[in-house]
Parts: C-alpha cells; sequence; structure tokens
C-alpha cells in the first residue's frame, strides 16, 4: 500500500447509509483537529467487517465502555459539504497504538494509475462508538427472509427454498 496521507487524531468517525434499503451507500465520515474531514465510501460487506474487527480489538484489549455525563459530551460538529479528502476505500486495514490506546486505520483506493491513501487515529471510545454505529447501520437495512436469509424488498422476494413458487 502506498504512503497514507496522515489525517491525525479525529474528532469524529461515523458510519452511515445513504439511500432506501436496497440500494444503499455505505461510507465512513471523519473530521479531525484542524476541521479538515474525509469520507471514505465503503462495500456493505467491508462495513461489516470493519465493526467485527474493531470489536475483536477492543475486546482483546479489555477496554470497557463508560458513558460520558450529558454535560460532559462535547456538541457533534458539522462536516463540510465538501470533504478534502473523498474516494470510495478498495482496501481497508488496521491497526492499534497501544502506547496512546488508539485504533489506526488505513483507508486506499487502488486504481491502475495510482493509489490514494489515508489514515486515521482515534481513541477506543470512539472505535466503540464506531462500532456500535456500523451495527446500527447494517441492521437498518432490509429485513432478511426467514427461509433462505436472503435481504428482502419491501414488495417481497422470491424465496429460492420455495422454489420460486412463492413470494415472501
Amino acid at each position: 500500500m502506498a504512503d497514507a496521507r496522515p489525517f491525525g487524531p479525529l474528532l469524529i468517525i461515523a458510519a452511515e447509509a445513504i439511500g432506501q434499503p436496497g440500494q444503499r451507500r455505505f461510507r465512513i465520515k471523519a473530521m479531525n483537529e484542524n476541521g479538515e474531514s474525509a469520507s471514505l465510501w465503503l462495500e456493505k460487506e467491508q462495513l461489516i467487517a470493519l465493526g467485527e474487527a474493531l470489536e475483536n480489538v477492543l475486546k482483546e484489549e479489555g477496554y470497557e465502555y463508560r458513558a460520558l455525563p450529558l454535560d460532559d459530551a462535547s456538541p457533534e460538529p458539522v462536516f463540510p459539504l465538501d470533504a478534502h479528502v473523498e474516494f470510495r476505500a478498495s482496501q481497508l486495514s488496521m491497526g492499534v497504538n497501544r502506547d496512546s490506546r488508539t485504533i489506526v486505520l488505513i483507508g486506499a483506493e487502488v486504481t491502475d494509475d495510482a493509489t490514494e491513501a489515508v489514515s486515521f487515529e482515534f481513541d477506543y471510545r470512539r472505535g466503540f462508538e464506531l462500532r456500535r454505529q456500523v451495527n446500527d447501520v447494517v441492521a437498518s437495512g432490509r429485513p432478511p427472509c426467514p427461509l433462505c436469509t436472503a435481504p428482502m424488498d419491501p414488495q417481497g422476494h422470491v424465496c429460492p427454498r420455495t422454489n420460486g413458487h412463492h413470494k415472501q
């Protein structure tokens, strides 16, 4: 992977889905202490894998989440309309800096011409909150079919377990 542009410590990192279930696009948004923002567009499977990796790291590090009192919570920053860095991430990698108790996430877009990469660093609390957001974003999609577990559209779907004869 090419040298990643260091984005530095983050004020916020968040997962979101844009669009209607079945036609959604997924992204990770981040903003650093200088007010620069980045958007990494992901596939749903990449987002799910990121959530699982975060959960495993936090479990291995023995992190226990404690909610901040409401008066200690800082207001959520407003993202600018245009991100300073924006691309479709074809590769994600993650590491842990145990000395500073932070998670390092590197996203890269690899094309025939070049590679664009960015690295984020965020604390375990933000990692825990991101994992929770990933779970919420993924769960808010189409419900799974009880027979074949494939996603069901609002108008139903033809389930292969019924040999395609009954719409679920």
